[in-house]
């Protein structure tokens, strides 16, 4: 690849094609009061305005999936037929029975709870809800505070969330919980220190009268990528157990998982706790079982995230208020939708895409790790490779740490310099360490074309100085030829960096 050349044929492939188009499509606001609700946005309308000088926005922040779907989904997807009783409200909101008895088959296969036998009492039930996980969770949030006001009037309820993590607190602040944060750390491998988190909550406690009334857990971690053991899970179970509190079970990245990794599985290690001694067991006792939920959406899995259908594992009680809650707060739409995802998850292909995407996701963090710490200097401990999700997360670069907001300042001169947009503190509230994350879903031109921009940008980890903000918009960097031409064709095929 000539690194001098001018002209971009980027739009010349259907993956960046389609890519380009979906940035715009999500980034673009005409209206200034609405942009000024997101800080993507803003960046973006400033970029376009100064002409989009290193080229098309590459959007790698959220999630997005536009030319990282499942091509055999769309293919379902476009060729599915409906029927009229798809397009009304569904009585309940968490799923019309045959499409519960579809989810429930499916976890309990895929969770290994096949050979399961509860004892009285332990039986559980899966719902299937047309919407984002994020509305299971606000229903949760309004269970558990509805129960820690009947048990603790005047008391302070405190929800134990991960940082870095996905926004749980977006939700459970809103509903009123204080938010009390469990650092994961790059000094224990980016894993919980349950020893740490204990003490976190004992001084919260002690000195600020805060009680635990719900506690998160997320077994194959966003953003880190990293598994969380088995006793993590444990742990906070327990403890939700000994405060009256709820555990919420995040299964957001269960199978988005490197195959040659065994998974770890969040949901059974909990239903094993209860299981044990037959059932009779002080776990049980506590009155826990009707305190625990498990989220798995199906977006992730597949790279449809607007899809939002989602598999609610918990006990019958627990479903039934969480039932409540949804009745109160939202009309039950979207069945369509879960008619077309339960159809597709009885395919062969599901399961294979499922092996096939984990497999991606290992190849394109490793590709990216690589270039970090061998073309732009990232010491190999300053950069997360985990066997999980469709993320990483690396240091921002040195020069950066002393700067106030530096990863905000670093994402947003990032941005300026290269017209590549990534995750800053949106996903690191109270960060225990200055990291950004990636999203590696689209395609491998896409990933090409951020590792390209980033090295003639001058990106590394030991830069003498931080990029100059708005002032590179009048920098344009060079520009890639990104396909090959051959009798006045392109060849769709992936082209490596040189």
């Amino acid at each position: 690849m000539d690194a001098t050349r001018t002209d971009s044929v980027l739009a010349e492939t259907r993956h960046m094609r389609s890519h380009i188009k979906g940035a715009a499509d999500h980034l673009r606001n005409e209206s200034a009061p609405l942009r000024e609700r997101s800080p993507e946005q803003i960046l973006y309308h400033r970029y376009v305005t100064a002409g989009s000088p290193h080229g098309p926005v590459i959007y790698a922040v959220k999630g997005e999936h536009w030319n990282g779907v499942c091509p055999d989904f769309l293919e379902f997807l476009n060729s599915f037929s409906f029927d009229r009783e798809d397009m009304g409200y569904a009585e309940c909101g968490y799923g019309i029975q045959r499409h519960r008895d579809v989810m429930r088959k499916l976890i309990v296969e895929e969770h290994h709870l096949t050979g399961r036998q509860p004892g009285g009492g332990l039986e559980i039930d899966v719902g299937c809800l047309s919407m984002t996980t994020r509305m299971a969770m606000y229903d949760l949030a309004k269970v558990a505070m509805r129960h820690f006001r009947k048990r603790a009037a005047g008391g302070r309820p405190a929800a134990l969330v991960p940082t870095p993590g996905w926004d749980y607190r977006g939700i459970f602040r809103d509903v009123g919980f204080d938010i009390v944060y469990l650092p994961i750390r790059p000094g224990n491998g980016w894993l919980p220190d349950l020893e740490e988190w204990s003490s976190i909550v004992r001084k919260a406690r002690e000195r600020d009268g805060r009680r635990v009334a719900l506690a998160v857990s997320n077994p194959q971690h966003n953003p880190t990528g990293m598994q969380w053991p088995a006793d993590v899970t444990t742990h906070l179970l327990h403890l939700c157990a000994a405060e009256s509190g709820y555990l919420l079970v995040d299964d957001a990245y269960y199978a988005v998982h490197d195959p040659r990794v065994p998974l770890v599985n969040g949901l059974k290690t909990v239903l094993d706790a209860f299981d044990r001694n037959g059932g009779d067991n002080a776990l049980t006792r506590s009155g826990m079982f009707d305190r625990w939920v498990a989220t798995r959406p199906f977006g992730k899995q597949f790279s449809c995230n607007t899809m939002g259908v989602a598999a609610i594992t918990a006990s019958p009680r627990l479903l039934r208020d969480l039932g409540r809650e949804s009745w109160i707060n939202r009309y039950h739409c979207n069945t369509h939708n879960a008619e077309v995802m339960c159809a597709w998850l009885k395919t062969a292909e599901a399961a294979r895409w499922t092996l096939e995407t984990g497999m991606f996701y290992a190849r394109q963090k490793e590709r990216v790790r690589q270039y970090l710490v061998d073309r732009m200097g990232w010491p190999s401990s300053s950069v997360c490779v985990g066997p999980s999700t469709s993320y990483m997360i690396f240091e921002v670069p040195a020069v950066y740490h002393s700067i106030p907001q530096g990863i905000d300042r670093f994402r947003d001169d990032l941005f300026y310099a290269t017209g590549t947009m990534i995750c800053a503190s949106l996903f690191n509230q109270a960060a225990p360490a200055p990291y950004v994350r990636l999203h590696l879903g689209s395609h491998y031109d896409i990933i090409d074309e951020i590792l390209r921009r980033w090295i003639v940008a001058g990106l590394r980890y030991d830069q003498p100085a931080p990029f100059p903000g708005p002032a590179a918009l009048t920098r344009p960097i060079a520009r890639p030829e990104f396909r090959r031409q051959q009798e006045g064709r392109t060849v769709d095929e992936h082209v490596p960096l040189q």
